[in-house]
């Protein structure tokens, strides 16, 4: 029998207990594990059968008792479970699991979930003296011979020989079994639960750790089992060092137990208000592990919606900042509520109010309100000494319903006017307040900011590099576009002297003492062509294009440039040699 100590902070974990609405079923993640049954479990568990449930089915603790006796040991078997969760494990047809139901009375029934031809069917196994069976899967499949069955599992085999396709779908990793669990000293006490301080010691491991057990007891209703599993859910997608770490949940006997990190320094608004003089770096130390916590769960599209002081845990010695209590947090990266029940009036965001939308934007006006609350060190509650409808009226219509003026440290009073803006599209996220205050944090750790301005430098220097190494890939391909357009110049400007020449406006006059009729010597890399000269007096007559090989040009004072084919021959080497005739062709007459 656990017992309670005194000594211990009965405050710790105590907000997740509080009685809340919240109408999302469980969903568990996709990873999945379950263990095989041994040999020597089985010889026993098979001494315990359906005589020893028989007379009156309806007989929960019974049902129990062969839970924990034989159907715990087969990974098939999920325990606590609800229908949400069970259409997010059933993928393929004719995938099944065995599961501890509760309906909508209150009533505890196992049932069996398969999905036939697309669509979740669930089918309640009922036992009496001759055995178990279940009358739903027998209509459904005629072929099963009609009888009890010593066994749950006699009666997956002989369903498994009229349907040779059907699939079990194991448990998953964050389910654990019950005696991996040892209960210690009780740390608080809830509505429908408890939180104790106990030893989890995983399976195949001798060393345990120190952990923080939250358990239903009593008779719970369907809605807060509901809500205590979907917690679980929750928690098992998120990992981060900021937020509280949950190991598991013990879902397969009775009571469920939610096992997490255990955190024993405490809430942050109860730190806030018992000690009396906290160092402003430590406050904005706060903030920033809220706001990385917070960022994570914005990565795993999860909402939180009731982040406040008292939600937040701080570990000691290192007082780092947890997020915890997620009952009404859900998986989405926004919904629409319609109605809104026992929600933290003082926290919520006006869009809330107005139009029931919770996403990343309203969680961030949340943390706005956090920080109003360490300014003020929790001296009293948001906007008090307001009602919930004052409050509710103030936030919608003040323009700055949360500014804090006059507060140290300034920094955070600068971020809730940027949290808590009224425009959506002008409030901040969690990687900006995330980045702004890693960044005042770095300004209390160097206040000389030498190392700040060399990590600044050190950032510059990486992009000048990189925007170098684009300048000189940006550089090459302009100097290769250049110098085709150098050469195409080139090519250009010996078109325009040949255009030039072909343009002549007088007769060509030769010197005196040079003959009329000269041929040119022809290159000495091609060919030797005789040209017939023009007669002085004999005008310019254009002729159709020839294909000439190309003429090497003499050197000059810029390097040699390859003459295209042209119609007219090319420029005059020599200033005292008269230019050739167009063509060997003698001229008309």
């Amino acid at each position: 029998m656990a017992k309670r100590n005194d000594s211990t902070n009965p405050r710790i974990y105590g907000s997740a207990l509080r009685k809340k609405e919240s109408t999302q079923d469980l969903q568990f993640g996709e990873n999945s594990d379950g263990h095989q049954v041994s040999s020597d479990q089985l010889s026993e568990t098979h001494s315990i059968g359906a005589s020893q449930v028989a007379g009156n089915y309806e007989t929960e603790k019974l049902e129990e008792m062969y839970i924990s006796h034989v159907l715990k040991f087969y990974p098939w078997y999920h325990g606590m479970m609800f229908g949400q969760t069970v259409e997010k494990l059933l993928k393929w047809d004719y995938a099944y699991l065995v599961r501890r139901a509760m309906q909508r009375n209150s009533k505890k029934v196992l049932c069996l979930s398969v999905k036939i031809d697309g669509k979740i069917c669930h089918f309640t196994l009922n036992s009496n003296k001759d055995g178990w069976s279940c009358g739903k899967l027998l209509a459904k499949f005629p072929k099963i011979t009609p009888k009890r069955f010593q066994h749950i599992h006699h009666l997956l085999d002989a369903w498994s020989l009229v349907v040779n396709s059907i699939v079990p779908v194991p448990r998953r990793q964050l389910v654990l079994q019950h005696n991996c669990i040892h209960l210690e000293n009780i740390l608080g006490n809830g509505a429908f639960g408890e939180v104790l301080k106990a030893r989890y010691i995983p399976r195949g491991h001798t060393n345990g750790v120190e952990v923080a057990v939250k358990r239903v007891i009593g008779t719970a209703q369907r809605e807060q089992m509901q809500e205590f599993c979907h917690e679980a859910q929750i928690m098992g997608t998120l990992k981060h060092d900021n937020v509280v770490k949950l190991y598991g949940i013990a879902s397969l006997e009775q009571p469920i137990m939610l096992v997490m990190e255990l955190i024993t320094g405490g809430d942050l608004k109860k730190y806030l208000q018992s000690t009396p003089s906290i160092p402003n770096r430590q406050l904005i130390a706060f903030a920033l592990d809220i706001a990385n916590g917070m960022r994570h769960l914005v990565i795993k599209k999860v909402i939180h919606r009731d982040l406040a002081a008292r939600n937040c845990l701080i570990s000691r010695p290192t007082l780092q900042v947890k997020i915890s209590d997620f009952g009404l947090a859900v998986q989405a990266t926004e919904v629409i509520v319609k109605k809104l029940s026992k929600a933290p009036t003082r926290w919520l965001a006006p869009e809330t109010f107005q139009k029931g939308i919770f996403n990343e934007k309203t969680d961030v006006w949340s943390f706005g309100v956090v920080l109003t609350e360490i300014l003020t060190r929790c001296a009293a509650d948001p906007l008090a000494p307001r009602t919930l409808e004052e409050c509710k009226k103030y936030i919608i219509e003040s323009p700055h319903p949360h500014r804090i003026e006059n507060k140290e440290p300034k920094e955070l009073a600068e971020l809730v006017e940027m949290c808590c803006d009224k425009n959506t599209m002008c409030r901040a996220n969690f990687q900006n307040a995330k980045r702004r205050l890693k960044i005042v944090i770095d300004q209390y750790d160097h206040p000389d900011g030498h190392k700040l301005e060399l990590k600044k430098s050190e950032e510059q220097k990486r992009l000048t590099i990189r925007r170098s190494t684009a300048t000189v890939t940006r550089k090459k391909s302009r100097d290769g576009g250049r110098q085709a357009s150098v050469e195409r110049k080139g090519h250009g400007t010996q078109r325009k002297v040949v255009s030039v020449l072909r343009k002549d406006k007088g007769a060509l006059k030769l010197p005196s003492g040079i003959a009329t009729n000269l041929e040119r010597p022809s290159p000495p890399s091609h060919t030797a062509k005789s040209h017939t000269v023009k007669s002085p007096m004999t005008p310019p007559v254009s002729q159709p294009p020839v294909s000439q090989p190309p003429v090497s040009q003499p050197p000059v004072s810029q390097p040699p440039v390859s003459q295209p084919p042209v119609s007219q021959p090319p420029v005059p080497q020599h200033p005292m040699t008269p230019p050739p005739a167009s063509s060997a062709r003698p001229h008309p007459k």
